[in-house]
């Protein structure tokens, strides 16, 4: 079932609410609970307190009757109600209602009143009495009169020898009353709060939701149009926070995806038009051996070999396409395994071997010694003059294999923009943490602006420059591959008209560290 997010988290904090307003209202009510029946009973105690202490209870002479009490009230004006009796249970004084004179009220025998108020108490207080103790503990207890319920405290006394128990009581209904004004107030107050709370969280949930969902329906048109040109709105009222990182963040993916699937879509468009070249010329002679089975010899000759040098261009073409393909698949699961030891996973793959890469530089210069040496004078037979130069030994990680397709290709570009008269020189060099291998030649260079791009895909500054036309452009963009593959970086520096210089760092194995 499909619950909205914002609907989700303002429930939840709105329940979080209700759970600690119903434990704040829970206990401010215990305690206003326990406060007012605690004033009551003290109330009480000290009432029936002042009855034993007066000296004006004259029980010898009934005919002394009425009786002042000091500060006392009538039952049902919020008061306090006295009856005094005898062991007997027989009324000897109690409250009347009406107030007589200052705060005086006067005691009179009772006209509606329960005699005693509390009678099973009243038994089980003279029943609990102990003449030889000077303990005066009194009982409380709770009966219902005229509907309401009475609190009633009731005591002993035997002040002048004789027993009499004095028993005051008072009605909870002004308590009752207050507790209820106390918990509807708590109520209507927590369901003030809930209310603004739902609203509230609404707004703030609706708020903080927005980028997420403008990021949302940005993924959706970017899936239904293919369109990466599209942008999510960085800026907030709210000012720089997580939602807005989020937001440049995946603006910046959005970046690399479209610069990704730009060069993604120029690479296949290159790479068919590379193709449509060769497979063009092979279909071409192919249909004119077909078609002219008495063509001269010859000219079928020629046709062969022309289809034969079209198709092996061809796999050579389809050669770097799956070198480069290897290489960005095994970049990516290096990045993967990279990703996974940094969260802690253990790297189970091999370690690299060691290369004497000072070893695979010497035999690569040997491979490409010029023809002099075999006693052939002529320059152009001879091309480029070749040195070698700082040689230092060095060991890194990696693979002989690749990193030797790598000198190839590097002095291959070199060889194919020099001059028959110009030099090309190979060095190598080490410091603290690389090896740097140098290619160096005095040829054509290349220009500003081609340099920023000359390692992208099929990316060829100027084709009349080259003598050898089978290239694919590809070289460049493989070199690089294999180079980010071993954690080294390639840089160059170019002159046109004077020559260019491509340096090679590559990590030291970590004997050479230092």
């Amino acid at each position: 079932m499909y619950i909205p997010l914002q609907l989700r988290l303002t429930l939840f904090y709105t329940l979080v609410l209700a759970l600690a307003l119903w434990f704040f209202g829970q206990t401010v009510y215990a305690q206003a609970e326990q406060r007012a029946y605690s004033d009551l009973d003290s109330n009480l105690s000290s009432r029936a307190a002042s009855v034993r202490m007066g000296k004006d209870l004259f029980l010898s002479n009934p005919s002394s009757l009425p009786l002042i009490l000091p500060s006392v009230d009538s039952l049902g004006t919020g008061g306090v109600s006295i009856e005094v009796l005898d062991e007997h249970f027989s009324l000897l004084a109690t409250t009347s209602g009406p107030l007589k004179g200052g705060t005086q009220t006067f005691l009179d025998v009772p006209s509606s009143s329960p005699v005693p108020w509390d009678a099973q108490v009243a038994h089980t207080a003279l029943q609990r009495f102990n003449p030889q103790s000077d303990m005066t503990n009194g009982i409380f207890s709770t009966i219902n009169f005229n509907g309401q319920r009475v609190r009633v405290y009731t005591l002993v006394n035997n002040d002048i020898g004789t027993l009499h128990v004095i028993q005051t009581a008072r009605s909870e209904q002004d308590i009752e009353q207050s507790l209820g004004d106390l918990r509807s107030l708590l109520l209507r107050g927590s369901a003030l709060v809930l209310a603004f709370a739902l609203v509230g969280g609404w707004l703030i949930t609706l708020g903080v939701l927005t980028p997420v969902r403008r990021m949302t329906r940005t993924a959706r048109r970017i899936s239904t149009a293919g369109d990466f040109r599209q942008r999510v709105p960085e800026k907030s009222w709210l000012g720089k926070d997580e939602l807005a990182t989020l937001a440049s963040t995946f603006n910046e993916m959005l970046a690399t995806l479209e610069a990704l699937y730009q060069q993604q879509q120029r690479f296949v468009a290159d790479a068919s038009h590379e193709l449509r070249a060769p497979i063009t010329s092979i279909r071409c002679n192919l249909d004119l051996l077909a078609k002219a089975p008495d063509l001269p010899p010859e000219e079928a000759q020629a046709a062969l070999a022309d289809a034969q040098a079209e198709a092996n261009r061809m796999g050579r073409l389809v050669g770097d396409l799956l070198t480069l393909a290897r290489s960005d698949a095994s970049r990516q699961s290096k990045q993967s395994q990279a990703i996974a030891v940094a969260n802690g996973y253990k790297n189970r793959n091999e370690e690299k071997r060691q290369v004497d890469l000072d070893s695979l530089l010497l035999e690569v210069f040997r491979q490409y010694q010029p023809a002099r040496e075999n006693g052939i004078d002529d320059v152009r037979q001879q091309g480029p003059r070749l040195l070698l130069q700082h040689i230092t030994p060095a060991s890194v990680p990696g693979d002989a294999d690749q990193l030797k397709q790598v000198l190839v290709a590097l002095l291959d570009n070199a060889l194919k923009y020099t001059p028959y008269e110009g030099t090309i020189s190979l060095s190598l060099t080490t410091d603290e943490r690389f090896a740097i291998v140098k290619v160096s030649d005095t040829g054509i260079g290349i220009s500003p602006d081609d340099l920023p791009h000359i390692f992208e895909r099929f990316y060829r500054a100027d084709r009349t420059r080259s003598r050898d036309r089978g290239g694919s452009g590809l070289g460049l963009a493989i070199v690089q591959s294999i180079v980010q593959e071993h954690q080294g970086t390639i840089e160059v520096e170019s002159t046109p008209g004077r020559g260019s210089t491509f340096t090679l760092s590559l990590p030291l194995a970590p004997i050479h560290f230092k």
